[in-house]
């Protein structure tokens, strides 16, 4: 890299030598990388060095240096890589997203899956907001504005489709007290991680739609909202996300290198860190949600899960998820990618039960749970279709395969993986379809905060921590 012959070229000057400009660095083997201006307020940002051309190809030959250096750096730390992947804590919440954009396989495309769930639990929703959106209390009343938070929004349209149903359930319900609902308007807040496409989102909103919405980057298990600010919360097929791949699923990986083994995320051992690392998520979800709500307010949760004593390893999931993990054994076999890599890699997910999840709401205590039942299962009288399958799971998952392994495997992968589903097709026989889609309706118990709850301590504090270990006994 050091003896690479560069050259910058600088294109597109303007009158002025200000606007309008486009660095290019051409290697000597013709190959060509274009660079944008350094965001920020740094000493070689845009803001700073765009007086002139020499500084604005300073600020360029900067971002280019810092890209050697981190190959470079990159290159350097493959000794050693096996230790570094036990002690590192994989995968923070915030890098979770859905493929964006209208390309081949993009969520917007292949969510029809999670958009028959939305769709089936639209009578149950109207159902419960009638029965129990007590338009007289004076949290919701004090205001003409109704605001409605979706957790986990993705890129649209499901979204839209459930904060739609949610709007159409309240103006009903206000009809039905001989209120008026045109005085009534809704603020609709959609959140889901900060690397979510938030520009499609924007693209996509309903252009006559009757809410006025805004984007909430960051992730749903801490706070989010001031205090007391929402009056409905709305999460679809988002809570089987843990925030993380627990750190002590690396410890059990490095033994497995040890030993020969890959535990997969259906293994025991494996399952066991995952729930209680789902424990933790749910309580920090929880509280931070009762913290946001105004007291009386409503909460939405379509969670996907599986039945009470169904084994995950033999449920459909569990099998395509491990289909697809040995097609990562596979090129690892053949030299295509590392051991190191297949086995420090997990999907971030938990498939909880109704007993299971019924029971940490309890213990969380901040919710009365009015209404808890087992959706329809979507599209229950189709045929699964092997392609189908493969073409959801890498819209929903390639980012999060692309950022662990590179973009050089996903083409081949997932063409193993889709052949793979094809070859093993019984694993979409009934005696498999173990999942189960719960639709769970909470109201915020109408309480206010006493010393004794501190309830900012439950979230991120070591105090918080040593507490919700305490309740749930891990």
């Amino acid at each position: 890299m050091a003896n690479e012959e560069t050259k910058i070229v600088l294109e597109g000057e303007s009158a002025d030598g200000e606007t309008n400009i486009l660095l290019k660095k051409e290697s000597a083997n013709g190959e060509t990388k274009l660079y944008c201006m350094d965001s920020g307020d740094g000493p070689y940002s845009y803001a700073r060095c765009s007086c002139s051309q020499k500084d604005l190809v300073d600020a360029a030959t900067k971002e280019m240096e810092n890209e050697d250096s981190k190959m470079l750096q990159e290159k350097e730390m493959t000794n050693g890589k096996t230790k570094m992947l036990m002690d590192k804590e994989v995968s923070n919440g915030e890098s979770y997203h859905m493929n964006s954009g209208d390309g081949p396989y993009s969520y917007a495309k292949y969510s029809s899956y999670q958009k028959a769930i939305v769709d089936a639990a639209k009578k149950m929703l109207v159902e419960a907001i009638s029965d129990n959106l007590d338009i007289n209390n004076p949290s919701f009343g004090s205001s003409n504005t109704l605001r409605i938070a979706d957790m986990g929004c993705s890129i649209g349209p499901n979204a839209f489709i459930a904060v739609q149903n949610i709007v159409e359930a309240v103006t009903l319900k206000y009809q039905s007290m001989q209120q008026k609902p045109q005085a009534l308007e809704f603020h609709v807040f959609f959140n889901d991680h900060i690397a979510n496409d938030f520009n499609a989102l924007f693209r996509s909103l309903p252009p006559s739609r009757p809410y006025f919405a805004v984007g909430v980057p960051g992730s749903f298990h801490g706070r989010l909202f001031p205090k007391s600010s929402l009056h409905i919360v709305h999460s679809s097929y988002a809570l089987h996300w843990l925030s993380k791949v627990p750190k002590e699923v690396m410890e059990i990986n490095f033994l497995g290198l040890k030993n020969g083994r890959n535990y997969s995320t259906t293994d025991e051992e494996v399952l066991e860190v995952f729930s209680s690392q789902y424990k933790r998520d749910m309580q920090s979800f929880l509280t931070a949600r009762a913290q946001e709500l105004v007291g009386g307010g409503l909460m939405v949760l379509l969670v996907t899960g599986m039945q009470n004593g169904a084994i995950f390893s033999k449920t459909c999931s569990g099998m395509v998820f491990n289909l697809f993990g040995s097609c990562l054994m596979d090129m690892a076999n053949a030299g295509l990618v590392s051991n190191e890599k297949v086995y420090s890699f997990h999907f971030p997910l938990y498939y909880t039960t109704p007993k299971e999840l019924e029971a940490l709401i309890e213990t969380n205590g901040y919710f009365n749970i009015e209404r808890i039942e087992i959706l329809a299962r979507p599209l229950e009288h189709e045929l699964p279709d092997y392609r189908i399958c493969s073409f959801h799971l890498r819209a929903a998952m390639e980012g999060l395969v692309e950022e662990h392994f590179g973009k050089e495997i996903i083409e081949d992968l997932f063409e193993r993986y889709t052949n793979k589903l094809g070859e093993n097709s019984f694993i979409f026989d009934e005696e498999y379809r173990k999942e189960t889609h719960l639709f769970v309706f909470l109201r915020r118990k109408i309480t206010e905060y006493s010393s004794e709850e501190k309830p900012e301590a439950e979230i991120g504090s070591e105090e918080g921590k040593k507490t919700l270990n305490q309740q749930l006994d891990v």
